[in-house]
């Protein structure tokens, strides 16, 4: 069972709309908010969660929140941590920049101004901003530092070692 607390009256318990096959728990904004290009916020769910002992979780994506360009920078919530969850999110659109030739009665220019679009994500409380996926929690494991490791069929190949 995971416990849930709600700290904030417009705070939403996590939900998730096909248990067992669902990766993740939807977490919702408890705040209006505008995420403006490049730029890390943090945006409060008002919640705070305890799962069984030795289980933490692992905030990632949600796909709508990527198709508009918004990505969750990272983090985990440590099986121990009782605080508030805090989504930091980034918004990763550019804006597009286009010049405007402002003319005389001639046709002549007479001025340029550059005109920015604009790229900021807003983000409305009740909105689903991450998903939140239980992970146990592995690090009682001992730690031994050795020479060598044993052989493998992967070996050390690294980044695009399985194809594209």
């Amino acid at each position: 069972m995971i416990k849930v607390q709600l700290l904030h009256p417009d705070a939403r318990v996590p939900s998730v709309n096909y248990a067992g096959s669902d990766l993740g728990f939807d977490l919702y904004s408890i705040e209006d908010i505008t995420l403006e290009p490049g730029v890390p916020v943090k945006v409060r769910t008002g919640i705070a969660v305890e799962g069984p002992e030795g289980l933490g979780f692992v905030l990632g994506d949600r796909s709508s929140m990527a198709a508009k360009g918004v990505t969750y920078a990272g983090g985990r919530i440590d099986a121990g941590y009782r605080g508030e969850i805090l989504v930091c999110l980034v918004n990763v659109n550019q804006p597009k920049y286009s010049l405007d030739l402002v003319r005389d009665a001639q046709g002549a220019v007479t001025d340029v101004e550059l005109r920015r679009t604009d790229a900021s994500v807003p983000i409305r409380k009740g909105d689903k901003i991450a998903q939140m996926s239980p992970f146990q929690s592995m690090t009682h494991l001992e730690i031994d530092a050795v020479e060598t490791l044993s052989d493998s069929t992967r070996g050390a190949k690294g980044f695009g070692s399985s194809g594209r």
